[in-house]
């Protein structure tokens, strides 16, 4: 992914690299912009590529290490479970590095429902996941769904 980061919020001096990248040539980045490789947060992201991803780290100082290892993960994700992420972080709130670091090793843990026509058979299907056998007048998914599993921000449904 395209990011812009640079050393600070004040800093002027910016750079636009691709990420996931080898630690050498990160550290090439970092050397350029005057970012110290530590444990602590140590660059500003000024834009991306993605604005969903922009949006979740806005006005933050993160560590450019953990972002790269973040990058790295979102290699492996298909379009479905990068959709799930942004839905995820959105309705959770996660905000920090460390959190979506996280995230992105419980994503199996989330269904993310974005066709509301089968939302009936749907949460009856998570359901009966969840239970693994119930009687047959206890199976209200609907209700299951939107009582104990969803969570609705701003018009996005987004389902633990």
């Amino acid at each position: 992914m395209n990011i812009t980061i640079k050393k600070s919020r004040d800093d002027n001096k910016l750079n636009t690299i691709w990420l996931h990248m080898e630690e050498e040539e990160l550290e090439e980045v970092c050397n350029g912009l005057g970012i110290e490789m530590t444990t602590a947060p140590n660059c500003y992201i000024e834009s991306s590529r993605d604005e969903r991803f922009s949006n979740i780290l806005a006005d933050k100082n993160i560590n450019i290490d953990e972002l790269n290892y973040l990058m790295k993960r979102f290699d492996g994700f298909s379009q479905r479970e990068i959709e799930k992420f942004y839905a995820v972080a959105f309705a959770e709130e996660t905000n920090t590095m460390a959190d979506l670091i996280n995230l992105n090793f419980n994503l199996h843990c989330y269904s993310l429902i974005n066709n509301l026509s089968y939302f009936n058979k749907l949460s009856k299907d998570l359901y009966l996941t969840e239970k693994k056998a119930v009687a047959n007048k206890e199976l209200d998914g609907e209700s299951y769904a939107c009582g104990d599993l969803c969570v609705v921000k701003k018009n996005i449904l987004t389902c633990k």
